[in-house]
Order: structure tokens, then sequence, then C-alpha cells
């Protein structure tokens, strides 16, 4: 397609670096590889029975979503797919917090029956979660929603093509594709954060984990530096 021909050529090395930061998650796999393992003992492991184990299943095919949509100019639908990821896993930790003997499929129509509420709005989630470093993580989020949520601009925009007959089209921008990959960044700072608290036993494997570490320090993921203690209080 043109459009993808297009932004390589003028944005290739940030969606490049975008390629390459999705590489975390594989990073990420290899602390929990053990922790996955069926526990012959339970008939219903708790990696397999949790909403958050699924939402970060599921964070592999949205991550080369993101990607595929950068390439093809469709930034909105990427930054969609990144509130997506973000919201999920507070509702998510939030249900798994809350029925923690439920088995998945049980938590699954939970989830489809909340979703929607407003009583299950990330934020507000969050003050009930039983976690550390909330603060820190709200300003993170709210931080991150702010950049990712549509802005007035772009609807006018658009409104403004259509008007002149100019349809929708798929421009390549390379500032936008910055601002996913900063967005990105984020969260799965926020992302990961949140795993960890609901399956603190990974903590000490992803502290030993230098591939992970690696990305924590070089995207400077706040959340992550203090909650596995890899850099110092400023």
């Amino acid at each position: 397609m043109e459009i993808v021909k297009k932004s390589k050529e003028e944005c290739g090395d940030r969606l490049e670096a975008m390629r390459q930061l999705i590489f975390i998650i594989s990073a990420f796999d290899k602390s929990l590889e053990k922790f996955r393992i069926p526990n012959e003992e339970k008939s219903s492991p708790k990696y397999f029975n949790s909403l958050v184990h699924a939402c970060y299943l599921e964070l592999f095919r949205t991550a080369a979503h993101i990607l595929f949509l950068s390439y093809n100019g469709l930034y909105r639908n990427a930054f969609d797919n990144i509130r997506h990821a973000l919201e999920s896993i507070v509702q998510a930790l939030y249900i798994d917090h809350r029925h923690p003997r439920a088995s998945l499929d049980t938590k699954i129509e939970i989830l489809k029956e909340v979703e929607d509420k407003r009583e299950y709005h990330a934020l507000r989630l969050i003050d009930e979660l039983k976690i550390g470093d909330k603060e820190k993580l709200k300003r993170e989020y709210k931080e991150l929603s702010r950049i990712i949520h549509p802005s007035h601009k772009q609807i006018v925009a658009t409104l403004t093509d259509i008007k002149e007959h100019k349809g929708v089209p798929a421009t390549v921008d390379c500032e936008e594709i910055s601002r996913i990959y900063s967005s990105m960044e984020k969260m799965f700072d926020i992302f990961f954060f949140l795993f960890a608290t609901y399956f603190p036993e990974v903590r000490e494997s992803l502290k030993r984990n230098l591939d992970f570490n690696k990305y924590i320090e070089a995207h400077n993921l706040i959340l992550l530096s203090f909650s596995l203690k890899t850099v110092k209080p400023q």
C-alpha cells in the first residue's frame, strides 16, 4: 500500500523504534515461564483463572495491532488500542481482587456485564485497589489518558475534510507516531506494574531479568523502576 511505503520512507526510524519496543513483552514473558506451569495439587492454577493474565496474553496481539495501524496512518485507532490495553488491565485487576476464587469464565461474564458501567471508571477503580505507589500510578495514568484521548482539533480536521469532499484520508505524520511511541512506553509501564501487583511472586524474577531491566532503564519506566527498586528515588 502507498501509505505504508510513505510511512517507511518518512518515519522508518520511529516505526522501527516502536517495533523494538514491543519486544519488551517477550523480555517480560521470560520471568513468567516457571509460574505458569500448572500446579498438580490444584485444579485451577491462579494464572489460568486470572483476568489479569488473560489481558496480558491479549497484549501480544494488541501491540502488533498498534504497530500495524501506525504503519497505515491510522493513528486514532492506534491510540484506541493503547487505551483499550490500559483500561482492560485496570478492570481485570479490580475483578480479580473482588472475585479471587471465581473461574476465568465467570470473571469474563462479570466483565461483560460491568465494563460499560460508570462505576468501573479506571481512576475510581485505582482508588479501590489495594496496592502501593497508588499516587504515582494515578499521575502516570492521568498523563497517558490526556495524551491518548482524541482532541477537538482532530474532530474539526476530519469534518473539514468531509465537507471539502476529501473523504477521511490516511496521512503520514511522524510526530503522531512519536506520540504513539511515547504512549506505548507509559502503557507498558502501567500494565506491567499492575500485573506485578497481582502476582507479586514475579517481582524477584523480574529483578534478575537483565533484558527486562534494560528496557526499564532505556525507556525510563517510572513505576517499574520504583516498584522493582531498579533505580534510587530522587
